[in-house]
């Protein structure tokens, strides 16, 4: 990863990695926020408690997240390999994270996963079910990677809500989710 204090040469620095991480961090505490509110809205509340481990305990949930986080980021990183459209949006992200240090990324890793988590995963599909949470995940999701994403998208939804939905609750979909995002994310800053 690039430190935060080596200097870039003018116009390949990226983003300034502060202002990602309070923006990101902005961003999905509201989405965070509506997950929470859209329960207590449904007096679900409970739903949260329900699904925070899983039913078969954090040692299972964990490993099982592990173990799809691992699998799901090298598929990454050979599309982003095999397909040229798919390239360009890792450069975009190589951009915004050029200069971000190992703190930075992963905050902004666990930040992102467990909002995203929260969200799809236990706000809409307690709601809409497994099918109308994927269904929703791709639809925001593809209107921000575009088309290019769509397949990875709709099998990154799939995977992770059947981890809730099999009963390895919150806990494995947010450690799959982060374990993808961060082993990418540092692939994409080493290349």
């Amino acid at each position: 990863m690039i430190e935060p204090d080596k200097q870039e040469p003018e116009g390949e620095g990226g983003s300034d990695p502060g202002l990602v991480l309070a923006t990101g961090t902005v961003v999905y505490g509201a989405m965070s926020a509506a997950a929470l509110l859209w329960l207590w809205a449904r007096d679900r509340t409970d739903a949260l408690s329900e699904q925070a481990i899983g039913e078969y305990g954090p040692l299972a949930s964990s490993g099982v997240g592990l173990g799809v986080g691992l699998i799901g980021a090298w598929i990454l990183c050979q599309a982003i390999k095999r397909f040229e459209s798919l390239k360009d949006v890792a450069s975009a992200a190589h951009r915004l994270f050029a200069r971000a240090s190992d703190g930075v990324a992963i905050s902004f890793v666990l930040i992102s996963a467990i909002a995203e988590e929260l969200f799809f995963r236990l706000a809409v599909q307690d709601l809409f079910g497994l099918f109308g949470s994927v269904a929703v995940y791709v639809l925001l999701n593809s209107s921000v990677g575009g088309w290019r994403w769509l397949v990875f998208t709709f099998v990154h939804a799939m995977v992770l809500g059947l981890i809730v939905h099999l009963g390895f609750g919150l806990l494995g979909s947010t450690t799959a989710h982060a374990v993808i995002n961060y082993l990418s994310l540092r692939r994409i800053q080493d290349s």
